[in-house]
């Protein structure tokens, strides 16, 4: 896998560019997280690329169209949002749900709850079994934002 990167993305060993740009050098590194699983971390050197200094200026001057695209660029893919609603709704709920059971231990600290079995057929409101496993889902999207909201702010 690792080799189809160096080679397909980089293009490294080929008689075009990679797809960022003509790779003058490469250096990575496999480690272990975990749960066992693999990955790379890897510095790649581009030829005829911004140095550090150049970027920090394009960045900095807010007459540059570099700053603009950058900045329309980083809000269009780093999106952060909630499942049930907005960052505000969701703390204000947790608070709520903390001052009616001050002993309620948040899903931080707990296992997760298995999901029940799904029926063979779609979803019907007449169906105990739908019924309980759409609130499982529910359940399960309030508690994703709990964990988001404990453990994944920068205030």
């Amino acid at each position: 896998m690792v080799d189809l990167f160096i080679k397909h993305v980089l293009g490294v060993g080929l008689d075009r560019p990679g797809l960022y740009g003509k790779t003058a050098g490469y250096y990575g590194t496999v480690e272990q997280q975990g749960r066992l699983t693999l990955h790379m971390h890897m510095l790649i050197w581009i030829q005829n690329v911004l140095t550090p200094q150049e970027i920090c200026e394009k960045i900095m001057d807010p007459s540059s169209d570099f700053q603009k695209a950058m900045v329309e660029y980083l809000e269009s893919v780093h999106i952060g949002e909630f499942m049930t609603g907005t960052m505000e709704s969701v703390g204000k709920r947790l608070a709520e749900e903390d001052h009616k059971n001050p002993s309620r231990v948040p899903p931080t600290e707990t296992l997760p709850e298995a999901p029940p079995e799904k029926c063979a057929h779609d979803a019907q409101s007449d169906c105990a079994k739908c019924q309980d496993y759409m609130s499982w889902w529910d359940r399960f999207k309030h508690t994703v934002d709990e964990i988001l909201y404990l453990s994944n702010r920068h205030t």
